[in-house]
């Protein structure tokens, strides 16, 4: 092996690409690499004092609404696993008598906020929109408010009529008063593509940010305004960090503390990969050029991993196949919760989770994750 080969390898052991789809090219190592079990137990929701922030990727909102009356031949179907998950538990019934996105609400205990990425729902497409509020709010409990962002982007989201990306963000409804202020939750300028949504607690001076990062690809990236080429999806996933980057600073120049939430598509390290992670150049270039924004460098978010605050070096894996035989052959963890660092030298930081089962993915690719803040310590400051 020649040296420059050499030298390449040592600077990319410690850096992955985000994992969607991909070959893997690097041999899993039994020392530190341990497969993830189709039957962990979740974490016990926390104290309903705190703040509980629940971030999903759901890979298409359609699963989370109740069902359309079938056809004939649906009856006629063998029963598929997910009908059998749902029969073991009366909490996990998707049967058409329910939401699924309410049942879901339910089993974490009614969370503050539900951020969900990657809803794809068509611009224009106000139906399914009202649909989503209409299945969060279907039974007793709290009720929710549903804010969407989808993109806008005519040159770089095209596909499928325009159901690409998309975030959503539910909000409980009693957050004004437990905040002692408004919440807001809006979009920003630079987001074509239908990826960030700001929920702001006045009160709180609290801004928690719903993301769907990009994933970097070789595909073109397409100036928004006029459809010239500018460079390739990796060139606009590092231009994303800098424009959410900005967003964080100048939120924190404001006094407020930061926690960003979603698919970030970024798989920090080996320890945060099954068996194995890319290292491509493009992959590589993408995973430092994030580490040093975020967490490294001192003009950067200077950020705190909750998941590796409160869970040091165990494994846990946000990122799955859809089908039940692809558990655990090729997963990470690229959902993150990133929080300002004042908040977790206060104490703000209590908890952080990944529900990380099959029955917890549904009919998505990626597992829940939460973050869960002591507000009390966050207002004492």
């Amino acid at each position: 092996m020649s040296d420059n080969k050499k030298r390449k390898r040592a600077r990319d052991k410690s850096i992955s690409p985000p994992p969607l789809r991909r070959k893997l090219n690097q041999a899993p190592d039994p020392a530190t690499s341990s497969a993830p079990s189709k039957t962990q137990s979740s974490i016990p929701t926390p104290p309903k004092r705190n703040l509980h922030i629940i971030s999903w990727n759901v890979n298409g909102i359609s699963h989370l609404l109740p069902a359309k009356q079938k056809s004939i031949k649906s009856f006629f179907a063998p029963p598929s696993p997910q009908a059998h998950q749902s029969d073991a538990d009366p909490d996990l019934d998707t049967s058409a008598s329910k939401s699924p996105l309410r049942t879901f609400l339910k089993r974490h205990d009614f969370p503050a906020l539900l951020c969900l990425q990657e809803v794809k729902i068509a611009p224009k497409d106000e139906t399914t929109r009202k649909a989503v509020e209409k299945a969060a709010n279907a039974g007793e409990g709290p009720n929710y408010k549903a804010y969407f962002e989808l993109p806008r982007d005519k040159y770089n989201a095209r596909g499928l009529g325009g159901k690409v990306y998309g975030v959503c963000t539910l909000v409980r409804y009693d957050l004004d008063s437990l905040s002692r202020g408004d919440v807001k939750t809006q979009g920003v300028d630079w987001d074509q593509e239908g990826r960030v949504l700001n929920t702001e607690f006045e009160g709180w001076k609290l801004v928690v940010i719903n993301g769907y990062w990009p994933n970097g690809t070789m595909n073109p990236w397409k100036d928004s305004e006029t459809g010239v080429v500018k460079g390739t999806r990796h060139d606009m996933k590092r231009n994303f960090h800098s424009l959410m980057l900005e967003e964080v600073k100048g939120y924190e120049r404001m006094g407020r503390d930061v926690v960003l939430v979603g698919d970030m598509n970024v798989a920090r390290s080996s320890i945060d990969g099954y068996p194995g992670i890319r290292l491509g150049a493009e992959h590589v270039h993408n995973r430092r050029d994030f580490h040093e924004k975020f967490f490294e460098r001192g003009d950067g978010m200077r950020g705190v991993d909750t998941w590796r605050e409160i869970h040091k070096e165990k494994k846990g894996y946000s990122y799955h196949g859809e089908r039940a035989e692809e558990w655990g052959t090729s997963c990470d963890r690229v959902d993150l919760g990133i929080v300002s660092s004042g908040l977790v030298k206060r104490g703000g930081l209590v908890g952080a989770e990944i529900w990380e089962s099959v029955l917890e993915r549904g009919e998505s690719d990626h597992v829940p994750i939460g973050v869960v803040l002591d507000m009390e310590v966050k207002s004492s400051r």
